[in-house]
């Protein structure tokens, strides 16, 4: 699923009222215009990438593909999309056909700077997609994608990268996010021979690169036994303060919950949304956003809303359309 995950920390202040408890006002009416939610999509117009105001709805600016972006029709849409995003909600990366550009948004959501291009390596094109998708560290310093081999961390400030494999026989990884600027939650896939791997699991990459990531901490199982009849999670997200880990959890078929997780013990603490019904294509449950801290969500689980500790409440947010598992465009937070 091509959703990518970021902190917004100018949002929090504003959404604090807005989730407090019995409140269900939409924020966007007494919002200050700098603290909105921006996401960006692949734009109507080919080939740029559309800035939209989640608490309005609207695009507030079309970022062109610059010279050399290698924008052209590919496998039904153009290679210039967002493909990343840091945890201030200001910060995005840009990808083209093998290369990728940082951009800062201003306040009012418009782009101030763009620098570029950097070159993609190699082994985050070759994704079982076939596109590279970025997990921004906090810091800005780092991207983690994941491969068809595993995992890699990119410096975006030399372009360095470190390599953490999966053996091919073995599985593959997805959805991957930061707590601080070291640890990478990630949901591993295994191969159906070896069941008890699967799960959630956090690599510490200050170990050695090269080491199989089926030896990272496995923190959720998909095979063990979990509390609340959770028949098996997906879509996680690490808060920022490494503490807690959210996901989708299946508790029948296809009804899922939004659940909150102990990063340390894996032990269910809170169930943020409850189960709903994902009819048809289905309509996954996303936490799309979450401030440094991870007191505070922006989440989707069949209800758009805030969730604020472990209480939920309904917001009128311009959520973009989840149905499915796999987008039409691409969508970056």
């Amino acid at each position: 699923m091509r959703l990518w995950l970021a902190a917004v920390t100018a949002v929090a202040l504003a959404l604090t009222a807005c989730a407090s408890p019995g409140s269900s006002s939409s924020p966007a009416a007494s919002a200050p215009a700098g603290s909105a939610p921006f996401y960006l999509e692949q734009g109507s117009a080919t080939p740029a990438v559309d800035v939209i105001n989640g608490f309005t709805g609207q695009a507030v600016a079309a970022i062109a593909a610059p010279a050399g972006a290698g924008s052209f029709p590919w496998a039904g849409r153009t290679t210039w999309y967002p493909c990343g995003a840091a945890p201030d909600d200001r910060m995005f990366l840009l990808c083209g056909t093998r290369q990728y550009w940082q951009v800062r948004l201003g306040d009012d959501g418009k782009p101030q700077q763009m620098t570029g291009p950097s070159g993609i390596p190699a082994a985050a094109r070759n994704t079982g997609s076939g596109d590279p998708e970025f997990a921004v560290s906090p810091d800005r310093r780092l991207a983690a994608a994941a491969t068809a081999t595993g995992i890699m961390v990119v410096s975006l400030l030399t372009g360095a990268a470190r390599s953490w494999t999966i053996p091919p026989a073995d599985g593959h990884a997805t959805g991957l996010s930061w707590a601080g600027n070291r640890y990478l939650a990630f949901q591993f896939w295994p191969q159906p021979r070896d069941h008890d791997a699967g799960g959630v699991r956090v690599l510490d990459t200050g170990s050695a690169a090269t080491a199989a990531l089926t030896a990272s901490r496995l923190i959720i199982s998909n095979e063990r036994k979990l509390a609340g009849g959770i028949s098996g999670v997906f879509n996680p997200v690490i808060t920022p303060d490494g503490s807690k880990i959210v996901a989708a959890a299946w508790t029948g078929f296809n009804v899922a919950e939004l659940a909150e997780f102990s990063a340390r013990t894996g032990r269910l603490i809170a169930v943020l949304m409850p189960a709903a019904s994902m009819p048809g294509h289905g309509s996954p449950c996303q936490v799309l956003w979450t401030d440094l801290s991870g007191s505070h969500l922006i989440a989707y689980c069949g209800t758009a809303g805030v969730v604020n500790g472990t209480r939920f409440t309904s917001v009128h947010l311009h959520i973009p359309d989840t149905s499915g598992t796999d987008f039409t465009g691409v969508l970056l937070w």
